[in-house]
């Protein structure tokens, strides 16, 4: 079976509200992280399919949203040869996880494709789609050319306690999925479970085929019978991928999953941006490190911009990698300048002399003054920070992590004590795009919303 189109669920404006302040400047989906938008990783990821032919995103946004992305990624595919086209289809209203696919059934299966896939597109990881759509016409095989359901990425944990930690998550947060170890078929799911079923979750990713579209409208008539026969209101238009459609579907025997074990994460907060941030550049890092295509020695004031392609910084006196500069920002390397490891800093962006910079996301056309520290942090658009200023979150260390979950750690962990990820959003700080910090100010696991003027210290606090 051939896989020829691939849908992308971004959301919508309804939504995100966990991402402010963030959200105020752009839609979640393509907030930078690691040098090109969220949506921009899981789209180049699909491309590596050579079959897709079409990538469809569904979702609330207004369409005026995504309208220079596809036209970039339009003249990408012009430039390419690529014969690939992407369109954007707006729901009425939120839907839900899965009601925009039946709202929209109809355009999915325009050339009736043998099968597609379904992403969510706030997931981060490795993406292995093209592994998947090889499993799924493995067990199509096996099961002698009869349609699957479904095939589900499971993401299996190989610390099911620590990713609790370290993503803020708890039991209640993610779908559960149970598999027979010999077959891979779903013998059970349960979204939300109350507590651990299985150390292998639901991670957002999957390949269907028009099946999905009788168990989308059985999951319609379904919520059109409960609003008629109860008093309670049940909204018939919202349907969800997780409860309606993903644990009904073990029933039909024919749902695999395919396991999943490289770094994954959701992005729903800010915290989770910084996260992924240092995932995408760790996966990067070690790819280029590799390939030995990290970008020259040259000065970093003065270096050639790439033309779709994230190259990082080698390591040097002035980079702890993994570190992404954009070839149009200036940083002065005198002074004993430090960037990394984990930082993302976006085009027009200028660094002073003796500034040290770590686990942190720089946006386009900001300032850092000279002599400043910025670490665990987020700073947004057009920002300007002053000289000797200090912007800092205190993030999670994996040491103590491991400690709170499994008891004291062995000596080599003890030694690791960098940042690996953010437990939750007061352990960071974030400047809203256009503030402005005084010089000497002090700012720590705050939030500062868009366009003001900090003079003062700030510590825990929230500046709208």
């Amino acid at each position: 079976m051939t896989t020829t189109k691939a849908i992308v669920m971004v959301g919508g404006g309804s939504r995100g509200t966990r991402f402010r302040p963030l959200a105020l400047d752009q839609a979640k989906i393509l907030f930078p992280i690691a040098g090109k938008p969220l949506l921009a990783h899981t789209v180049d990821s699909i491309l590596e399919i050579d079959s897709i032919k079409e990538i469809i995103l569904i979702g609330f946004y207004e369409p005026s949203v995504f309208t220079e992305f596809i036209s970039e990624f339009d003249a990408r595919m012009r430039y390419s040869k690529r014969r690939c086209s992407m369109r954007y289809l707006k729901e009425f209203k939120a839907l839900g996880t899965a009601g925009g696919l039946y709202y929209f059934r109809n355009e999915i299966m325009e050339g009736s494709p043998d099968s597609f896939l379904v992403i969510h597109g706030d997931i981060v990881c490795s993406f292995p789609l093209q592994k998947m759509v090889e499993f799924y016409d493995q067990k199509a095989k096996d099961n002698k050319g009869k349609k699957l359901d479904a095939v589900l990425m499971g993401v299996k944990l190989q610390n099911y306690d620590l990713f609790l930690a370290l993503n803020d998550r708890d039991q209640s947060s993610f779908g559960t999925i149970i598999s027979d170890e010999k077959t891979g078929k779903v013998v059970h799911y349960v979204e939300k479970p109350e507590t651990k079923m299985s150390e292998t979750i639901n991670g957002g990713i999957y390949l269907f085929n028009d099946k999905l579209f009788h168990r989308l409208s059985h999951a319609k008539i379904t919520k059109i019978t409960t609003a008629t026969e109860n008093a309670e209101f049940v909204d018939e238009d919202v349907i969800s991928m997780e409860e309606d459609i993903l644990e009904n579907l073990p029933e039909f025997r024919l749902t695999y999953v395919y396991p999943y074990t490289g770094f994954w994460t959701a992005v729903k907060t800010p915290s989770d941006a910084m996260y992924a941030n240092e995932l995408y550049l760790n996966e990067l890092y070690n790819k280029q490190r590799d390939t030995k295509s990290l970008t020259p020695s040259a000065p970093l004031h003065h270096r050639t911009p790439t033309v779709d392609q994230i190259v990082l910084e080698k390591p040097s006196s002035h980079i702890i990698p993994p570190v992404y500069i954009h070839p149009t920002s200036k940083i002065d390397e005198s002074m004993g300048t430090k960037i990394g490891p984990y930082v993302s800093i976006g085009a027009g962006s200028v660094v002073g002399a003796g500034t040290r910079i770590s686990n942190s996301i720089i946006l386009d056309k900001s300032v850092i003054g000279p002599n400043s520290l910025v670490t665990n942090s987020i700073v947004s658009y057009r920002c300007k920070v002053g000289s000797w200023t200090r912007v800092e979150g205190t993030g999670i260390n994996i040491k103590n992590a491991k400690q709170a979950q499994n008891g004291p750690s062995k000596p080599e962990e003890q030694r690791e004590t960098r940042v690996i990820g953010i437990k939750d959003s007061g352990n960071i700080s974030i400047l809203g795009s256009g503030t402005s910090v005084s010089d000497d100010a002090y700012i720590l696991n705050s939030f500062i919303l868009p366009n003001k003027s900090i003079k003062h210290d700030m510590r825990y606090e929230i500046i709208m």
